[in-house]
């Protein structure tokens, strides 16, 4: 990998602390060093600061760019404003990290990169990006999961589209009193006509045979869904923004492989629909009586982030 910094210490210290698990062949100080190198180099992965002297990060990107299809690059930086992170992903990056959190995210966001996925701070710029897609919301708990659905939640209501969150009870009752509290009128059964709430009991009984996901149930919830969707949401295709634990609590519960296979069906059933899905997964799923969860989850999701609490 290439890294990029304006700082010689932090180079330094990023450069020790990934040298564990990769090969950092070479680092550049300003973005002109940076074009350079990478045309030497052909790195993987660049690990590249926003805030340079001459070239900022994004403009070193386009300039990488310029000369054929870039490798993927994984920005570091101070700012956590949700227009700064979209504008990262707007030039093309696979991944933003925040240099407080480099010790906990940076191994994650290049692993992600490395596949072809993504690794956000937090949930919200996937809701600005008004597009579709699947995300992974690792968490330690109630709380810090709420929190981050909260703000998916809000964000989407905002700009429209139609809400449907599949949870534990407590989780729905933490959430609606989260987003009351913002001024939003919801409940289970009545309220906002843009929010809907599915008990995580009724919707596996609905779609689980013999411990496995049943493809037809399940198709004909998604069916159901997207005419939710299409009636509720406020533009023509307009988007659905499904959030919740249902496969999370199908690992939390220790049935790893259901988890795997409920995430691929709807994979291949929501790939080509405005779906926006965030799946909660406690990080306690994820242990050595599981083996194979962490990496079949990531497989199976586009982006990656945790929470504050991770």
């Amino acid at each position: 990998m290439l890294l990029v910094d304006d700082h010689v210490q932090l180079l330094r210290s990023v450069a020790t602390l990934l040298a564990r698990d990769f090969e950092v062949a070479g680092v550049a100080t300003d973005g002109i060093q940076a074009v350079d190198q990478a045309g030497q180099l052909t790195p993987d992965v660049i690990v590249m600061d926003v805030e340079m002297p001459g070239l900022d990060g994004f403009q070193t990107l386009q300039a990488l760019a310029r000369g054929g299809a870039p490798p993927p690059v994984v920005f570091l930086s101070m700012h956590d404003a949700d227009e700064v992170v979209s504008e990262a992903f707007r030039h093309g990056a696979l991944g933003y990290v925040l240099k407080p959190r480099v010790g906990r995210d940076l191994v994650h966001a290049i692993d992600q990169a490395l596949l072809g996925k993504s690794f956000v701070p937090s949930l919200v710029p996937l809701v600005a990006a008004d597009r579709g897609g699947h995300a992974m919301l690792l968490h330690k708990g109630k709380e810090s999961l709420v929190e981050g659905l909260a703000k998916v939640v809000d964000r989407g209501l905002r700009r429209g589209d139609a809400i449907c969150v599949i949870a534990t009870r407590p989780v729905r009752e933490d959430l609606g009193e989260s987003l009351r509290a913002q001024g939003w009128e919801v409940s289970d059964s009545d309220g906002h006509k843009r929010y809907r709430a599915i008990d995580v009991a009724e919707a596996l009984n609905t779609v689980m045979r013999d411990g496995l996901p049943d493809p037809g149930q399940l198709a004909e919830v998604t069916r159901e869904l997207d005419g939710y969707r299409r009636a509720q949401s406020e533009s023509a295709g307009g988007r659905l923004i499904v959030c919740g634990h249902l496969s999370g609590s199908l690992a939390a519960a220790g049935n790893g492989p259901a988890a795997l296979a409920l995430e691929g069906l709807w994979n291949r059933l929501t790939g080509d629909l405005p779906f926006l899905t965030i799946c909660g997964y406690a990080s306690s799923c994820f242990h050595a009586g599981a083996p194979g969860l962490w990496s079949g989850t990531c497989a199976e999701h586009r982006t990656l982030t945790h929470a504050r609490d991770v």
